[in-house]
């Protein structure tokens, strides 16, 4: 192992007493692309624990996030609905308030109950540690305790402060975060890299983890367990220990098909603040080298420590009665599309790692290809615990799709989208969108009316934009149709927009 746990070794860990009701173990990692899962073969990224996870259960292969931003992603996966139904269609965050690099005052937070309430209300403990992002004043009435959530990085940087070292959140000091922010307000992170500069049992994640283990170390042994991981990374900034920073070759890479502006492209994104940070940082690959593989050692860093919580969890018997479910929020463009972040409507933001494990009901080394969605998590741990009651949700139970009979449920319509808050629509550049993937076809329609439609089978890189074309007239108009049906069925302001 390149970073060891330091902590709790002799503490004794709470062992399970017999109860037929599974644990539930949720892991998150933030700003995951699906191409780092190094058993996909892909790219050069390796994650042994995800590798491992998917062996002994089943890799979704095409999973999408509801919306590719923290707070409504995350929205989703706690509550089982869609951003407009669950109060969370931006980030949680007023960018307005603030410009000094700490991320401004943080706005209301969801109030729809989470699934988490109902585990706990059917007599599970349940306990979150790490990134939250959907209100941190509210996060204790759903659980039986939490620790290191949001706001907590001051506590970490306090923390650091008492063991005489610089803290390890860099975007919690505005002076240590200047090279990795944009130069244009509001001071967005760019894909600079760093080297870690104090010891890597500091680093914020690690203290995330040794949160986790205290939680899990006196847990109580008379409930099932729910506990959430939620992760920081891979988001950026990429700031990681001196091995995972030159982990990977720069040079072991080709440009992909899509590097760079595509013809066809909404004609907006050309003067956006997103294809002004990719021209800025480099129109050349070569300058995006470096930074991809510290993405993706930043992403094996993230394995890494899952890997550390997962192996304390089976020394106290937890893995063999429990369904582990692992999944990010959403991905990022790291230049493709010749965009930098993570707004645009493209697979590389949409298309999430999710693994289910748990063995005698997930068959070993599964891979699921239907179509899916972050909604899917709640209605998925619901169904393991036994509780009655469906969701009023589109989300279904992804136990379904992996049950061995080898026929996943009825092809599927998902949806996703991106909003701005006021403040944002002054520096953004860009349109809100809506998008449904009815496989193997996916249309956007954008809040000016342009719109974007690509036969995925062929073309995954998105590269032919084929809306407008005498012979997609029919496929376009019947998306185009059933994307405001949904608008209109859920209640999404975005419907008095386009019409």
């Amino acid at each position: 192992m390149i970073c060891d746990l330091g902590f709790g070794r002799d503490t004794d860990i709470v062992r399970p007493m017999p109860d037929e009701r599974p644990n539930i173990l949720l892991l998150i990692s933030d700003n995951q692309r699906l191409d780092t899962i190094g058993s996909l073969g892909h790219t050069p990224c390796r994650t042994p624990t995800w590798d491992r996870m998917a062996g002994e259960g089943a890799l979704f292969e095409r999973v999408r996030t509801t919306s590719p931003v923290c707070s409504p992603a995350r929205a989703s996966i706690f509550t089982g609905l869609h951003p407009q139904e669950a109060g969370m269609q931006t980030i949680g965050f007023d960018y307005a308030e603030k410009d000094d690099g700490t991320g401004g005052e943080e706005a209301d937070g969801i109030t729809v109950e989470p699934f988490s309430q109902r585990l706990r209300d059917a007599g599970y403990e349940t306990l979150y540690t790490g990134k939250w992002h959907l209100g941190e004043h509210n996060i204790r009435r759903w659980f039986d305790d939490t620790a290191a959530t949001d706001q907590a990085f001051r506590d970490y940087t306090a923390w650091c402060r008492l063991h005489g070292i610089s803290s390890g959140y860099v975007f919690g000091d505005p002076e240590r975060a200047k090279p990795y922010r944009s130069r244009h307000y509001p001071h967005m992170s760019i894909p600079r890299t760093g080297l870690l500069d104090i010891p890597d049992d500091k680093e914020h994640n690690f203290w995330i983890l040794s949160h986790a283990i205290e939680l899990l170390e006196t847990r109580r042994s008379d409930r099932p367990l729910f506990m959430t991981l939620s992760f920081e990374g891979p988001h950026p900034p990429l700031v990681v220990p001196e091995a995972y920073h030159d982990m990977y070759d720069p040079s072991d890479m080709s440009p992909p098909p899509n590097w760079g502006p595509a013809a066809g492209e909404p004609g907006f994104l050309a003067d956006s603040y997103y294809r002004r940070q990719f021209l800025e940082f480099g129109e050349k690959f070569d300058a995006w080298r470096k930074s991809i593989a510290v993405y993706w050692g930043y992403a094996t860093y993230i394995d890494h420590l899952f890997g550390l919580f997962l192996d304390r969890c089976e020394e106290a018997g937890l893995l063999d009665n429990t369904l582990v479910i692992m999944v990010s929020d959403h991905g990022e463009m790291l230049g493709q599309h010749g965009l930098n972040q993570k707004m645009s409507p493209y697979e590389e933001n949409l298309l999430v790692p999710c693994v289910l494990r748990w063995p005698g009901r997930v068959p070993a080394g599964a891979r699921v290809q239907a179509d899916a969605t972050l909604l899917d998590i709640a209605p998925t741990a619901l169904a393991a615990a036994g509780i009655d009651g469906a969701l009023a949700s589109d989300g279904r139970n992804l136990l379904e799709y992996c049950d061995g009979s080898g026929k996943a449920p009825a092809a599927r319509d998902c949806f996703s989208q991106w909003n701005m808050t006021p403040f944002e629509q002054t520096w953004h550049g860009v349109e809100p969108w809506r998008l449904i993937v009815r496989h193997p076809w996916k249309y956007v329609l954008h809040g000016n009316g342009e719109e974007e439609l690509y036969y995925l089978e062929e073309d995954a890189y998105e590269t032919d934009n084929r809306c407008g074309r005498k012979e997609t007239h029919a496929i376009q108009d019947e998306l185009r149709s059933a994307l405001l049906d949904w608008c209109r069925r859920t209640g999404d302001g975005f419907l008095e927009r386009v019409q």
